[in-house]
């Protein structure tokens, strides 16, 4: 079956790009020929503005081309994209005419903050993404851990009218975090099934064929942090003064550098003796490389993927509500019991798929 998958542009986001390569890497192990529409908006001229005075403070690169279209100028990343990846070639809209060409059977939704207001802007990103772009589509329609970003109801009356209709018209609909099942039926009447992220449909060692070097365990407390200020990494020095590590803080988006890759990012957690993130994705692969984490709980990105993950897992007791307040623990984790739960979750969202491209 030929898929194309429409999912957040494939930037600088480590954890966006690999929940596109795991989702590709899955289909193509069941016979389908998947292809992810590169789209991205084009960026005005203040945003790119915006973008190189940061980097300019903060002393990183500037991965924003301009006026090219938005996609990021950093070469590893875009390598890893154009090697591991397929994608259409870059386009700065979708259309009916566009999907047409690549005559799938069936076009699939997700992962990430598809469904979210916020990661859609303007409203015709997140229109498409309920394939308003064509809304006779003769295919299978079909939503893999969509991610509405929270647990709160935050769509416009104009939003929720246009995307409830459409999200009738699919024909199977998953969501990433389990408060997805209960915003599909209270405000689109449909109803949802709650699966994992793409990157746990993988297992470890398939992430560790990515990797050109065996592990090399290091004494670093390696700290992947979307949004950083000064009582984050107050705590971060207390954590790594407390376990005797030594602090590695690693920015995103913006904020990498220019030798950055997806192979180094996911070694750098492997070989990390403790993870400390406030990043979703950076928190599923601590768990996936069995590294002992915390996860700080980031409120303005969304709360609900760490507490709808980790619950599932039983790894609560890993969130940071406050870094003010919280106190590290000695206890240890049992990664027998989270790769017992993570196998039968993995399954469960194995059939989901199976049962809604069969």
């Amino acid at each position: 079956m030929k898929i194309a998958i429409l999912t957040q542009p494939l930037r600088t986001n480590f954890g966006g790009i690999l929940q596109n390569y795991a989702l590709q890497t899955v289909l193509k192990r069941m016979g389908h020929e998947p292809i992810t529409v590169d789209y991205d908006c084009v960026y005005p001229w203040w945003r790119w503005m915006l973008g190189y005075f940061k980097s300019l403070v903060m002393r990183t690169r500037h991965h924003i081309q301009y006026p090219h279209y938005g996609r990021s100028g950093q070469e590893n990343l875009n390598r890893f994209i154009h090697e591991k990846i397929t994608t259409t070639k870059p386009e700065v809209t979708i259309t009916k005419e566009l999907l047409e060409s690549l005559h799938p059977d069936a076009i699939l939704v997700g992962s990430d903050q598809v469904w979210s207001p916020w990661c859609n802007v303007p409203i015709k990103y997140l229109g498409n993404m309920f394939l308003d772009f064509w809304p006779d589509f003769p295919g299978k329609r079909v939503a893999y851990a969509a991610s509405f970003g929270g647990g709160e109801w935050i769509y416009t009356p104009e939003q929720d009218k246009l995307c409830g209709e459409l999200a009738k018209k699919f024909d199977a609909i998953s969501v990433r975090e389990a408060s997805g099942v209960q915003l599909c039926k209270e405000y689109f009447g449909v109803e949802a099934t709650h699966v994992l992220d793409p990157t746990l449909l993988l297992t470890a060692r398939d992430y560790e064929l990515l990797l050109p070097q065996q592990q090399n365990e290091t004494n670093t407390l390696l700290a992947y942090v979307l949004d950083i200020f000064p009582e984050k990494v107050a705590f971060l020095e207390k954590v790594s003064k407390k376990y005797n590590l030594e602090l590695k803080i690693k920015g995103a988006n913006d904020d990498i550098s220019w030798d950055d890759s997806i192979e180094g990012w996911l070694s750098d957690i492997r070989d990390a003796a403790m993870v400390v993130t406030d990043s979703f994705h950076g928190s599923v692969f601590a768990i996936q490389f069995h590294r002992p984490f915390l996860s700080i709980v980031n409120k303005r990105r969304g709360a609900e993927r760490f507490i709808s993950l980790l619950s599932k897992l039983d790894l609560e007791d890993r969130l940071v509500d406050d870094v003010t307040t919280y106190e590290p623990t000695d206890s240890a984790i049992d990664w027998n019991e989270v790769d017992t739960r993570l196998v039968k979750e993995r399954e469960m969202s194995m059939e989901f798929l199976k049962e809604a491209l069969g």
